[in-house]
């Protein structure tokens, strides 16, 4: 029970500093955004739809990435499972704030879908990189320790 409470707290804190650093993230990205395309006013009704989307992300995200419910599965299902659903979510909210239904659409899907290939593939890889590494240390370590047990145990 006092794991599951902080399992919980845990993914209470994700949610809070995700959602932070994203909507921070987004709203300077929407600036620049506007202040290249001169706009002079930023909508409340498309800040808003942002933020729920960017909740919704993050919440993807946590869900997967915490322990909170999901408890056994390892990096690389995680990771193709999140990948996998936050590009269905994030089209719909593409499709939403109405960025992938203007005349060069198909371009912006498989500019989308080549990224998130390419960032797909840039995670596997530095984790087979750092796992290889950790598990260099890992043998490295219990060869130490074996041989220190050894000369202890007189062989």
């Amino acid at each position: 029970m006092q794991n599951n409470k902080k399992n919980f707290f845990h993914f209470m804190l994700c949610m809070r500093n995700g959602i932070a650093y994203a909507v921070s993230l987004f709203i300077i990205l929407l600036l620049i955004y506007d202040k290249v395309r001169n706009h002079q006013a930023i909508s409340t009704d498309g800040l808003m739809k942002m933020v729920v989307w960017i909740a919704g992300a993050v919440f993807i995200f946590n869900l997967l990435f915490t322990r909170f419910i999901i408890k056994k599965w390892n990096f690389i299902t995680r990771l193709t499972i999140f990948m996998v659903s936050s590009c269905l979510y994030e089209g719909a909210g593409f499709y939403w704030l109405r960025n992938f239904i203007r005349k060069d659409a198909e371009l912006k899907w498989l500019a989308f879908i080549g990224i998130v290939f390419i960032i797909y593939l840039a995670c596997i890889m530095i984790y087979n990189k750092h796992s290889k590494k950790q598990g260099e240390i890992y043998t490295q370590a219990l060869q130490q320790y074996q041989l220190k047990r050894s000369m202890q145990n007189g062989r």
